[in-house]
């Protein structure tokens, strides 16, 4: 993969006044999802399609994030803030906008973002060691303490302390229905 990268770099054709360690990085990522090097050229100041000018590295950036998106269901603001450690474990329909301390792990399905309805109020502040359960949502300018568990499909709009285990309501067991219309 280290050649492939290496091929998509074309130092000779751009101008330097990027950051190289983002265009090493797009170039891993797209040699990874299989970019053919006729196609794209990748160098210091962004990406260079066939025909047309280079793109920018903040155009580069937005195309290496549909790329992302389209193939792996993940959907990462480039406003956010993550800490060294994060895991998703499985990947699908996950969005993150806000902050997320050291060693954060996400599950499926996880929305972590503002609340929108027509405008933004802040976004979420998780601390370290977060864990977020398949399908949670952190939603609103809330802060996530450190050590927190949240548990699968919980939703989250108020502030959580340190070292706090959150769920959804408790599930009610309704008594089996038998035929006749009684309850067993």
């Amino acid at each position: 993969m280290r050649a492939a990268a290496a091929s998509l770099v074309d130092t000779g054709k751009v101008s330097s006044r990027a950051n190289t360690r983002s265009s090493a990085a797009t170039a891993v990522a797209l040699a990874y999802v299989g970019a053919h090097t006729s196609t794209i050229r990748i160098g210091a100041g962004g990406v260079m399609l066939p025909n047309h000018s280079p793109l920018s590295v903040a155009e580069s950036f937005r195309l290496l994030e549909a790329l992302v998106r389209m193939l792996f269901g993940i959907e990462i603001s480039a406003d956010s803030a993550i800490g060294p450690g994060f895991y998703i474990g499985h990947s699908g329909g996950i969005v993150v906008h806000g902050e997320l301390g050291a060693q954060c792990s996400i599950g499926q399905g996880v929305t972590i973002g503002s609340k929108g309805a027509g405008r933004s109020d802040g976004y979420p502040r998780l601390g370290h060691r977060v864990y977020l359960g398949a399908g949670a949502m952190v939603i609103g300018a809330v802060r996530v303490g450190d050590d927190v568990v949240v548990g699968a499909n919980t939703v989250v709009v108020q502030d959580i302390p340190a070292g706090a285990r959150v769920v959804s309501a408790p599930v009610r067991i309704l008594p089996r229905r038998v035929q006749g219309g009684t309850s067993a």
